[in-house]
């Protein structure tokens, strides 16, 4: 056991170790103990050991030259004090701060802070003075009367530890006598002035003397050109239950967060447990709760959720553990009879108690508390507190602050905070006699029964300023003891081991986050019904409407972006106070963000999966004439066929070449060297070929397919053409497994970009924004735009130069390109428009629309040629905008030599990339377009973190 003695005095501050024997302390330098105080007093004191008592005796002579207080109580003449740990003397002009450190905890001969625990029965008690060693042991201080020989037992059982006290004078758990207690994560056992912490498989020696301190220095904080805080300087030493008092707008909750490091000062210095707030790592270790004013709770969840969630959040333990931690806190609380209510379903009282129940889960050594009070009755306040103030048994700091006097008399000390300066500390009775006494100037009896709310009345009232009430304090007697010496560190040798093994991982963090969203989303009926009546409704809506399938497609694309912008838009400004406070527990940014980006884009890719079923099967209730497959049965199994060719047959496999330097590249056919095979008939199977049309159909494919296989290739005037060794050339083909494959997976990455992009600029909103009003008005800012430079509304060949630059960094444009380039592949480029100025692009086999229509008596009709189902599609991807209309017409043979006519339609123009015939198989719009919405989802990420950043901050 050692003694030491810090002194604090006009020459600054030491630290002296105190001996056996007797030493003497005044102004003195023979005095071993040597002061530099206000006066001369010689030799005023003396300390010195007694054994009996195992600790040093304070001895005041007769007669006490100057005055003494030990703990703030007035030392007599002649009186003998022994000292406990942390005693605080004062002398005139000094302090003095007792610390008794008692000897490490010795196993099998070895000082450890840290003791493992196994299946065999482990003592704890004082240790023999001649140092026997004994594995099942841990020794402590043999100088320390207060312990016992056998002190304490720690047992396992199963999977539980319990342990059992076997003791003269008692041993505490959690601040609470007992006899037999199974432990619990986090449980603290005191024996003596040792302190130690069950981890779940161990006991680790805690100091919370030094771990529980706060102490500022100077803080300021600026903020808009204002001073919130000016020059705050405050000590708060473990397990005080210190309340910060002010008016609304004073400075309270900016102390506060500037103290637990949520804000940090603009200049000042901030000691937690003696560690830096910039050491975010060490603090950690110490443990920081803090409970701001807003609920820190999802709503939706039951109490017994929100608690596990945030314990698995916090704690690697087994499952086992956390559930007893989570019983043991709510029924320490007062919790357990509500465990499976809806945290909405509380009272004020309750939902602030599950808040400080998370903050308890990975037992911290500070608690700092925004407004706890505030909105309860006087019956929950009064619980609330008392609550409070029972947990500092534990040597837990508790920090709060509130408005309210009427239970100040709880704090072991209230700190007063006007227009941001500290203009008293010290306990409730002190408080009445500074405030009372500064008005009246006069020290009448019944000041110190005045209620303390009138000090808020005087504060209001008063002509004094600020500064004015700050010199006031400082020259009072009460100014002294305002900031007294906080003990030495100590040193936490295995804390950050311990950390570390209970530490969760950022992969885990990412699943249980994505869990708890989950359970939030699903706790109410209402909102699946809402996540699946969008789709159905929307899908309904867009195949009864669009009659195109390239509008469809973008209908569906727009759509998309809507659900994942709605869906992340409220997600993270709805839940700021909890992002605040899980931040301040150490839990990851990037883990944070991932899951909702993961979880979010999931629940939308389902929604976007789901919109696109819905389309297809309205599209063939409203628009039969899209999927009727029947008329094309021949042509289906004509393309099943193996080519026949005059030598042999052609590969199904391509083999193209791009035919233009423009983006994406054509194809062109080339010769295959077909090998002579024997001739056999092929007899189609009925089931294949009716299943694939109807398959086909279905999606909207038909044509992709027909046209994606191997033809022939002829002359003009369909002679078949040969190569110099005279075969036939054709044009290679896709498989049909691969036309399927692609252009379906063409669409489902379309919309799960989309799903994305949308998800991520929502989320981007929701960090920026500071309510969710804002939230709301933002997303139609930005979906709009998507529409209107999407392509759709206005094709590419429309566009100006500007409007089309612009578009093409645009989302859904990017998204829109994947569409088109699934509504192409396989295609063949049809004939073309020959007289507009915008190439209008007609179907594959050249059909033709008839209308019917009546004039009088006369039954009239007309055909005319029928455009393309995708011909926006190839206006977006075909078309060369800069060459748009630089196309000379194509003429056709009059009816005598000086007449002229012009074609209908041609094969191939100048301002379009392809000639009538060419397939279409080229993926460059997909790649440039897939690089577009990565940069877009790269760049809102980290928007999201620095506008997470900045939130975390309060800014």
């Amino acid at each position: 056991m050692t003694g030491l003695l810090r002194i604090i005095d006009a020459s600054g501050e030491r630290e002296a170790e105190l001996s056996r024997g007797r030493m003497t302390l005044g102004t003195s330098r023979a005095d071993p103990l040597f002061v530099k105080g206000e006066g001369n007093y010689p030799s005023l004191l003396s300390l010195s050991w007694e054994p009996r008592r195992a600790t040093w005796m304070l001895n005041c002579p007769l007669p006490l030259v100057a005055p003494v207080t030990v703990n703030r109580r007035a030392v007599a003449p002649g009186e003998q004090i022994p000292l406990t740990n942390l005693d605080i003397i004062e002398l005139p002009g000094a302090f003095l701060q007792f610390q008794r450190v008692l000897a490490p905890p010795v196993r099998a001969g070895q000082p450890t802070d840290q003791i493992s625990l196994d299946s065999q029965p482990l003592v704890i008690g004082r240790g023999d003075p001649h140092g026997t060693v004994d594995a099942a042991r841990v020794d402590l201080d043999p100088e320390e009367i207060a312990i016992s020989r056998v002190h304490a037992m720690v047992e396992r059982d199963g999977d539980n530890y319990f342990l059992t006290d076997r003791s003269r004078l008692g041993t505490e758990l959690n601040g609470v006598a007992f006899t037999r207690e199974r432990l619990v994560f986090g449980d603290r056992m005191r024996i003596s002035g040792y302190i130690f912490e069950f981890t779940g498989d161990a006991l680790r020696l805690i100091h919370p003397e030094s771990s529980g301190t706060v102490s500022a220095e100077n803080l300021t904080v600026i903020a808009a050109g204002r001073r919130i805080l000016d020059q705050v300087s405050l000590n708060i030493a473990a397990g005080e239950f210190v309340g910060v008092l002010g008016g609304s707008g004073h400075g309270k909750t900016t102390l506060l967060n500037a103290l637990c490091g949520i804000n940090p000062p603009t200049s000042g210095e901030v000691r937690l447990g003696g560690v830096p707030l910039a050491d975010r790592a060490r603090l950690r270790e110490i443990g920081i709760g803090y409970v701001p004013q807003d609920d820190i709770v999802h709503r939706e969840l039951t109490v017994n959720e929100a608690i596990t969630f945030s314990a698995k959040l916090r704690l690697r333990l087994p499952p086992h553990q956390i559930d007893a931690l989570v019983s043991r806190i709510t029924t320490r609380l007062g919790l357990a009879p509500h465990a499976h209510q809806r945290v909405a379903d509380l009272s004020g009282g309750q939902r602030k108690r599950v808040s400080i129940a998370i903050e308890l889960l990975a037992k911290p050594s500070i608690l700092f508390l925004d407004e706890p009070s505030s909105g309860l009755d006087p019956a929950n306040e009064e619980a609330l507190m008392t609550l409070l103030q029972s947990l500092t048994l534990t040597k837990l700091t508790v920090v709060c602050t509130t408005h309210v006097l009427q239970k100040a008399y709880l704090f072991d000390r209230i700190l007063v905070i006007q227009s941001g300066k500290l203009i008293f500390a010290g306990n409730s009775d002190e408080a009445r006699r500074h405030f009372l006494l500064q008005s009246s100037g006069e020290d009448h009896g019944s000041l110190q029964h005045s209620p303390l709310e009138r000090i808020y009345g005087l504060l209001a009232n008063s002509s004094r300023s600020a500064s004015d009430w700050e010199s006031a304090f400082r020259g009072s007697p009460f100014a002294a003891r305002a900031l007294p010496p906080l003990p030495r560190a100590q040193p936490m040798h295995t804390s950050r081991e311990s950390s570390d093994k209970l530490k969760v991982n950022q992969f885990t963090t990412f699943l249980l986050l994505a869990a708890r969203q989950w359970k939030i989303i699903r706790s109410d009926f209402l909102n699946i019904a809402f996540l699946l009546v969008q789709p159905l409704l929307i899908g309904f809506l867009i195949g009864w409407v669009a009659d195109k399938a390239a509008l469809r497609m973008f209908l569906c694309i727009v759509a998309t972006m809507w659900f994942g912008c709605s869906n992340g838009a409220q997600q993270i400004v709805g839940e700021l106070p909890i992002f605040r406070r899980e931040r301040v527990s150490g839990q990851g940014l990037n883990a944070y963000v991932l899951s909702k980006l993961g979880f979010l884009s999931s629940v939308t890719l389902a929604q976007a999966v789901l919109l696109l079923f819905v389309t297809l099967v309205f599209t063939a209730v409203f628009h039969p004439e899209e999927v009727d497959a029947q008329n094309i049965r021949k042509e289906f199994a004509d393309r099943l066929a193996p080519l026949e060719l005059l030598t042999g047959e052609s590969s199904t496999e391509s083999d193209f070449s791009a035919v233009d330097s423009g983006e994406p590249a054509a194809n062109t056919p080339s010769t295959s060297r077909p090998e002579q095979v024997e001739k056999t008939p092929w007899q189609p199977n009925p089931v294949v070929i009716g299943s694939l049309m109807k398959l086909a159909a279905f999606f909207q494919i038909s044509q992709n397919i027909l046209d994606s296989g191997p033809r022939i290739l002829t002359t003009s005037d369909g002679t078949p053409r040969l190569d110099l060794q005279g075969r036939q050339m054709v044009v290679p083909g896709k498989s049909v497994l691969n036309v399927l494959l692609v252009a379906l997976g063409l669409r489902v990455f379309a919309v799960a970009l989309a799903a994305l992009t949308g998800v991520s600029i929502g989320l981007t909103i929701s960090s920026i924004v500071t309510n969710t009003t804002q939230a709301v008005l933002w997303v139609p800012l930005v979906l709009i735009p998507q529409i209107l430079f999407g392509g759709v509304v206005v094709t590419v060949p429309d566009m100006s130069k500007s409007v089309r630059t612009f578009s093409h960094i645009m989302p859904s444009f990017a998204a829109q390109r994947i569409m088109d380039t699934a509504g192409l592949y396989g295609l063949t480029t049809p004939f073309l428009t020959n007289r507009t100025k915008t190439p209008l692009f007609l179907t594959s086999r050249g059909e033709k629309e008839t209308i019917e229509w009546q004039e009088g008596k006369e039954s009239l009709s007309h055909s005319y040629d029928k455009l393309s189902p995708v011909n926006m599609s190839w206006q977006n991807i075909a078309v060369i905008p800069g060459w748009l209309g630089q196309h000379k017409q194509a003429e056709a043979p009059g009816s005598d030599w000086s007449h002229k006519e012009y074609r209908d339609t041609v094969e191939s123009r100048h301002d379009v990339r392809f000639s009538k015939g060419t397939p279409f198989w080229s993926l460059q719009a997909v790649q440039f377009a897939t690089g577009i919405l990565v940069f877009w989802n790269v760049a809102c990420y980290g928007t999201i973190l620095f506008g997470l950043v900045r939130k975390q901050t309060g800014k």
